[in-house]
């Protein structure tokens, strides 16, 4: 049943975001069964909703949204893209893309998963009632340019058509290659059952309680009880079409990095993924020296990111000297044991674009100077900022710490507020934002949709510069163009300083013994949990 897009989408990753929360929760608080009918999979992160039409690159709504309905496509243990509810998606201009679903796939229920499936979710998509923030569809013909809404008084999507029950085409106004699609687009369509929600309205779906106990799934498993805070339980989907779900139940707790050490220490957690659990560096040794528990670094992806909102923080010179007063070696070796890097752009380790650019240096009276200029540009050395972050990953805390202190011996006062990641999320959006700061994870063959995103939404700098080299970004099939596009958004970067890479790590991963068939890789550790088993 599994099929795989060909290797030389083998480094393709997702982009993903991925934060921590701190939780009051302990594992033992969440709801489970039994230890011998139940796998339970550690998560630092609230989970904002179950729903897939706000599905977002937030991990751990991803994930949890994913174990009832799958996505077309999503990425492996190798980074390669799986077919989870597609088995074809193919395009002659990079214009149109036909996508074919499985033939076998049905839902829970026993109705089979059709066209009409995928054109209705694309259609409430991109209804501005619904108004999903992460999708970027005005890309999509029959899309506002703007906000990738449909008209209003609209109820199809002209880019979007069934041509038979399993056959969907997708147009776009502009050429996109395979990359761009199967990373920006069709692992983040998760189809929902036309035949139990057509009836639904807009107004009415977003927040559709259904989904938080739904009768009707594609995935292995249908959630049965929900606290975004706490935890996520569910009952194995006894018709699942790949095959017979081999553990009964399924639990996400929601804990603390602490809470993570304990759970895995007791047994009360089975499973940490990278990006969906934050073990707290301290705790490393430990759980590598558990005998009941292997545990593994992911790859360097994960990114603890200061962006800055340039039409608040406006002094480009201030910006630099903000970058340049840090010393990243110091928080590699000091934070990390020196198991990580830095950089300024996008390319991140294990990636084809790494080393492109060189990051900037670690230099007090450089920043000083810089200082100095931008008094002389206009700056008021009294402005205070506020750098809003995460307040449940404990290593970027006192990352910020160390950064303050660096900013206040050069001339820049910063104050530090720790929020929950929602208010944070919230606060990242607002156009009177100055800083925020969280773990951000990109791609590293394509992270062309985070630096729209980024630079767009977050930091507000998005020059028509940047926006020419993001066309090449989603239009060429060539690794040089696309090499050569990237590094000159990465040099950018560099020089208008939107934002600062404080440092860059493989998080550890670990999986109890008694958890048969999966793996704590970055990506794809949930697609096969199917075939998981559990010994007693």
């Amino acid at each position: 049943m599994e099929k795989r897009i060909p290797r030389v989408f083998a480094f393709l990753l997702t982009l993903t975001l991925t934060f921590s929360l701190v939780s009051c929760a302990s594992p033992s608080q969440s709801p489970s069964s039994s230890s011998k009918e139940a796998v339970n999979i550690g998560c630092t992160a609230s989970i904002g909703s179950l729903n897939p039409v706000l599905i977002s690159g937030v991990f751990s709504d991803y994930y949890a949204i994913s174990l009832q309905y799958l996505p077309l496509v999503a990425l492996d243990a190798n980074a390669e893209f799986e077919y989870m509810l597609a088995d074809s998606i193919s395009s002659e201009d990079n214009l149109t893309y036909t996508i074919h679903l499985n033939e076998e796939a049905t839902w829970s229920d026993g109705t089979p998963i059709t066209s009409e499936d995928l054109v209705f979710t694309m259609t409430r998509l991109t209804s501005s009632v619904i108004a999903n923030p992460s999708m970027m569809l005005q890309a999509l013909v029959g899309t506002d340019d703007e906000t990738g809404y449909r008209p209003e008084g609209v109820d199809t999507l002209e880019g979007v058509k069934a041509l038979d029950d399993k056959t969907v085409t997708f147009t776009f106004k502009n050429p996109i290659n395979l990359l761009s699609f199967l990373n920006g687009y069709a692992q983040y369509i998760v189809p929902m059952p036309a035949h139990v929600l057509a009836d639904v309205p807009d107004a009415e779906l977003a927040s559709y309680d259904w989904f938080t106990h739904p009768d009707v799934v594609s995935g292995p498993y249908r959630a049965t009880s929900f606290n975004n805070n706490h935890y996520v339980t569910y009952t194995a989907n006894e018709s699942y079409w790949r095959g017979p779900v081999n553990i009964p139940n399924a639990n996400i707790k929601i804990v603390d990095g602490a809470g993570l050490y304990a759970g895995l220490q007791s047994g009360e957690i089975d499973l940490v993924p990278p990006l969906l659990g934050t073990i707290e560096t301290e705790d490393y040794e430990n759980i590598k020296a558990m005998p009941h528990v292997t545990s593994m670094h992911g790859t360097s992806y994960s990114v603890e990111n200061i962006f800055i909102n340039t039409t608040v923080v406006d002094n480009r010179s201030l910006r630099q000297a903000m970058r340049m007063a840090l010393n990243r070696d110091q928080m590699v070796s000091g934070l990390l044991d020196g198991n990580g890097t830095y950089a300024d752009g996008f390319a991140v380790p294990d990636g084809p674009y790494w080393q492109e650019v060189t990051p900037t240096p670690y230099d007090v009276e450089g920043a000083r100077t810089l200082v100095e200029q931008a008094i002389q540009e206009g700056w008021n050395p009294k402005t205070r900022y506020t750098l809003y972050a995460n307040s449940g990953d404990s290593q970027l805390v006192l990352a910020l710490q160390l950064a303050q202190q660096a900013w206040n011996a050069v001339g820049i006062r910063v104050d530090l507020k720790l929020v929950d990641i929602n208010t944070l999320m919230g606060l990242a959006a607002k156009e009177d934002t100055a800083m925020v700061a969280l773990q951000y994870t990109y791609p590293p063959a394509d992270p062309s949709w985070d630096v729209k995103f980024v630079l767009d939404s977050w930091c507000h700098d998005l020059p028509d510069a940047v926006t020419e080299q993001l066309d090449t970004l989603w239009s060429t099939n060539d690794p040089e163009v696309y090499a050569q596009a990237l590094r000159t958004v990465d040099l950018y970067v560099q020089e208008s300083a939107p934002m600062i890479d404080l440092y860059i790590t493989g998080p550890l991963g670990a999986v109890s013994n008694r958890l048969q068939g999966a793996v704590p890789t970055m990506y794809g550790s949930i697609n096969q949990i199917h075939t998981w088993t559990l010994s007693h």
